[in-house]
């Protein structure tokens, strides 16, 4: 029947139009736009104040204290389900005054009370959340403090710069020290919180780029915090004294909790309603079942947490209106961007990803998830992301098209090119053997951080080669290109085999050969040992024969050689042996060790990197 179906598309649709009252809190803020600082939903207490492009919190004088907090409180938890609320906030700051250790006392992201209030006697080292005589009469306050000032009494043996979690006192339950004169300059903080597991994690970077973390349980219930809280920013200055300012703030919540149904009355009013709607008749029908299938793709709900969400009209400024296309790839379009922010420039590749919203979404999803939370000088960093829907467009204009949604990653641009076109492009210059053996060891590095040291479970590439390898000016590799990254389950070793598997050319042969054969640490160790052949013969992994494809020639050729005693006659020709004799064997035998073709016989990434960095350890003989 159309007519309960018409009432449920349109309840559907009215659904997604009238706010909630339990919706959760959800905003982004850049104030480097224009207007965007006089429009935002904030509240000032005591010595902070808008200023133009940024907030200032204190002022340049002693014992200043300052808070700046969102104008609508944020649910941490339900009191009829006892469910708490996951929330992720990002946002960039700058700390300045005196780079002399002669400064005080930082800045913290603060939940309290609502509304909020700043406690007597307040300032200095105790950064305006709580009283210095009567602690027990403060509000119940939980902070990420980021202090520059070191006191005795509660803060870390010997160190002034720290960032800490607090609870209910300025004494930190966790901290984790930062370089001397760390916390100077721009910088930028992620801060996360799981509901289930009550465990808040909190990332910086530093300005000379440096991230650091610290993390620690937290109850809000046990530590006394109401259901409804404010959150915010405090800072202050004691003794001495120093800048605080904000530049942007993202905040993102996942309330849980379960909202009434709407009334009979209110029910039988929006049936009566479609009732006289459907008197245009059948068209009318199609045409909201069109609509609302459309919007329901591009409105499922996602969490993306740390890094920076870009509104859409900021990656358009930023590329100039996607001029520049520096590259393009099976899932999308890469764009040159820069991002400007108070006199300094950051350039950025910008990935549009051009497939369909149902094919892209989880790609998009994986990249960020995983991407955000990584770190490692071998990596191409994460910038940020943008999902940019036109609700409009979609209910009216696509009924019967795609989603066009706009999904983008925004990345750090590296900007010398990458290590293919270095290798393969007639208009390069020969790359140099020392270049080439820095970018081995930078590119085992990277993968051993993804395969052991990022998380607890190993974190898969599947989609190695050089095409994926970025230089920079000092021909320091960076691994980029994660669509394909996937972290595998624990108590698992592998992944179960997925319609998109990366460049065939660098794929192991069981997967070239079965597409649904399972992924392991094995997969991206053949497609390594693939590109480290590549590095060492300037040839790449197949060539054409006519119309046909030799799969795995290079592989053949350079086993041939090893079993006659000629390997090192395999070195790329171009280099006219300027390289070092043991470093091209070595590179060669464990290209030849990793692309064994039974996974078991193959060594892990840490066997890999211990014989290319220690050419005094043996290395075993290749299986013939």
């Amino acid at each position: 029947m159309t007519y309960p179906r018409c009432y449920l598309l349109l309840s559907a649709y009215l659904s997604h139009l009238v706010p909630l009252l339990t919706a959760a809190l959800s905003f982004h803020y850049d104030f480097s736009i224009p207007g965007v600082l006089d429009s935002a939903y904030l509240m000032y207490l005591n010595d902070s104040h808008a200023a133009g492009d940024r907030i200032n919190f204190t002022a340049m004088t002693t014992w200043s204290t300052g808070r700046v907090v969102y104008t609508e409180p944020v649910r941490l938890w339900d009191s009829n389900t006892a469910k708490g609320t996951s929330f992720t906030t990002s946002f960039s700051f700058a700390i300045g005054g005196y780079m002399n250790g002669s400064r005080a006392d930082g800045i913290v992201f603060v939940i309290s009370v609502f509304p909020p209030k700043i406690p007597s006697q307040s300032s200095g080292w105790l950064l305006g959340l709580y009283n210095t005589e009567y602690p027990s009469r403060s509000p119940p306050t939980i902070g990420v403090e980021f202090d520059t000032y070191w006191n005795a009494d509660f803060d870390p043996p010997g160190k002034t710069d720290h960032m800490g979690i607090d609870i209910n006192w300025i004494k930190s339950t966790n901290y984790t020290e930062l370089p001397k004169l760390g916390l100077y300059g721009t910088m930028s903080a992620n801060i996360t919180y799981d509901a289930e597991s009550k465990m808040m994690v909190a990332t910086l970077w530093l300005a000379d780029g440096s991230s650091h973390s610290v993390q620690t349980p937290v109850d809000f219930r046990e530590a006394g915090m109401p259901q409804y809280a404010s959150v915010g920013f405090s800072a202050s200055t004691g003794t001495l004294f120093e800048e605080h300012q904000l530049f942007s703030w993202s905040f993102n919540s996942t309330d849980t909790a379960p909202t009434d149904p709407p009334s009979k009355t209110k029910m039988w009013m929006i049936v009566e309603y479609i009732a006289i709607g459907l008197i245009c008749g059948v068209v009318l029908t199609i045409i909201i079942a069109a609509a609302y299938r459309c919007f329901r793709q591009g409105t499922r709900n996602i969490q993306l947490p740390v890094v920076r969400e870009f509104l859409y009209g900021e990656l358009i400024k930023a590329t100039n209106n996607f001029k520049t296309m520096l590259g393009s790839g099976s899932f999308g379009e890469v764009y040159r961007g820069e991002l400007r922010h108070q006199g300094t420039t950051q350039l950025v590749a910008v990935k549009k990803l051009t497939q369909p919203l149902e094919k892209t979404r989880k790609h998009f999803v994986s990249e960020v998830h995983i991407l955000g939370q990584l770190s490692h000088r071998n990596l191409v960093k994460l910038v940020g992301w943008c999902w940019h829907r036109n609700l409009t467009s979609k209910i009216f204009c696509q009924c019967f098209g795609r989603s066009r949604d706009k999904l983008l990653l925004v990345y750090e641009l590296v900007s010398n090119k990458s290590l293919d076109e270095h290798l393969h492009d007639a208009g390069m210059e020969v790359l140099a053997w020392p270049e080439r053996y820095k970018i081995v060891l930078g590119i085992g590095a990277a993968i051993d951080y993804l395969h052991n040291g990022s998380s607890p479970e190993p974190i898969l590439h599947r989609d190695i080669k050089p095409s994926n390898v970025m230089l920079d000016k000092n021909f320091e590799p960076k691994l980029g290109d994660f669509g394909l990254v996937r972290k595998v389950n624990t108590g698992s070793q592998s992944l179960r085999g997925t319609q998109v598997m990366g460049d065939k050319d660098y794929i192991e042969p069981q997967i070239n050969e079965d597409i649904k054969s399972s992924t392991t640490t094995a997969s991206d160790m053949y497609s390594f040992g693939l590109m480290l052949l590549e590095m060492a013969t300037g040839r790449k992994p197949t060539v054409p024969d006519g119309d046909q494809i030799l799969p795995a020639d290079l592989v053949n050729l350079i086993r041939e050689s090893y079993g006659n005693g000629k390997l090192l006659e395999m070195a790329d020709e171009r280099l006219k042996c300027g390289f070092d004799k043991k470093e091209m064997e070595r590179v060669l035998v464990v290209g030849l060790l990793c692309t064994q073709l039974e996974r078991q016989n193959r060594p892990d990434i840490k066997k890999a990197v211990k014989y290319l960095s220690d050419l005094e350890v043996q290395a075993p003989r290749v299986l013939l």
